[in-house]
């Protein structure tokens, strides 16, 4: 607020009497801006001192309401005695009703610098992680490259370049300005180095062509709970972009995609599969071995069955995150007709059809 800066004075701290228009308040501020700028003397502490006081009276005089309020406070004399509002007794005066307003309008400003300061969380990742659906029945531990951005080192983050890493002007030093003399005379002639703008081009950085950042992968070992489907989301806390101004770190999620598989066929947490059987085993009945995700089981064919039939195999399916239950697995046998047979096999099959069509 502005009287607790009652002990600066913005017109001597900028160099401009107190009648200066807003042209003039320009031209004094980037002149200062430029000679005490934290690019121009980095390891100069008592220039960013400087540099804030200039940005201060600035941002103060630069606005006119502001500029109003300051010059009210500050010099004494200048209007600065309460004067009443005409009417009845007990009135607001209309000095306390702009100080109210003022003391509202700093309270949201404060509020809005205070939420701006605030740190910035980091941004989440996404990384797809593609299984075989072996590895999301049983579970897996798998190491990944994690793709992050860091702070590019060839430009400090800036994305550009100049002579000096700064954007000040060295021959003007930020001025815009030098002194020719010609003989007794001297004169002010914009600066040759920077056209007269104080700054320097910037170059973009060639390392990372502009941004300020790279890429980099990170590794990480991530553990995959068994039973995970297409589109499951692993969060790893922690493990996103790094924050802003000391915000916290986004969250990496791990999205799981899983392959077809030659055999099996998923629906949910159940299997499905087909196994082909010969037409003696399906007429005189058998005992076959099933693949399973774990390994091979026996089904037993029962005489006299059909093409087509579906036997199911309970637990032999997927299990559910968490400790949920498991899935069963279906299998479907179909009766095999072979495509060639050998002459003892078509006797065979001859007297077999002989002997259904006495």
């Amino acid at each position: 607020m502005i009287p607790m800066q009652l002990q600066k004075d913005y017109y001597q701290i900028l160099g401009i009497p107190k009648e200066a228009d807003a042209e003039s308040l320009k031209r004094a501020y980037r002149r200062l801006a430029k000679k005490f700028h934290p690019d121009h003397r980095p390891e100069d502490a008592w220039a960013q001192e400087q540099f804030m006081e200039i940005q201060e009276a600035y941002e103060v005089l630069r606005d006119p309401r502001k500029r109003m309020r300051y010059d009210h406070a500050f010099f004494e004399g200048d209007g600065g005695r309460e004067r009443q509002t005409r009417g009845s007794r007990g009135s607001v005066s209309e000095d306390e009703a702009s100080r109210a307003a003022d003391f509202t309008a700093d309270v949201f400003e404060h509020l809005k610098r205070k939420m701006e300061s605030r740190g910035k969380r980091g941004v989440d990742l996404r990384y797809h992680l593609t299984l075989t659906l072996e590895d999301a029945a049983l579970g897996v531990s798998k190491v990944i490259q994690i793709p992050k951005t860091k702070i590019c080192t060839s430009c400090e983050g800036r994305g550009w370049i100049t002579p000096g890493n700064t954007p000040v002007c060295g021959l003007c030093r930020g001025e815009g300005e030098i002194v020719v003399s010609g003989g007794t005379r001297r004169s002010v002639q914009p600066c040759p180095g920077c056209g007269g703008k104080g700054l320097v081009e910037k170059t973009p950085c060639g390392r990372c062509k502009g941004k300020g950042t790279l890429v980099h992968r990170l590794r990480r070992r991530i553990t995959v709970p068994q039973g995970v489907d297409n589109g499951t989301r692993l969060k790893v806390r922690g493990e996103g972009e790094q924050g802003e101004k000391g915000g916290e770190q986004g969250d990496l999620y791990v999205v799981i995609q899983i392959e077809d598989h030659a055999f099996f066929t998923r629906q949910n947490l159940d299997l499905s599969c087909e196994i082909p059987i010969r037409f003696t085993q399906a007429a005189l009945g058998a005992q076959i071995r099933v693949p399973t995700l774990k390994g091979e089981r026996d089904l037993t064919i029962p005489p006299g069955t059909q093409s087509g039939t579906i036997f199911r195999l309970e637990g032999c399916g997927l299990p559910g995150l968490h400790g949920s239950r498991v899935g069963d697995q279906s299998v479907r046998v179909v009766v095999e007709v072979p495509r060639k047979i050998s002459n003892k096999e078509r006797q065979i099959l001859e007297a077999w059809e002989r002997l259904h069509q006495r």
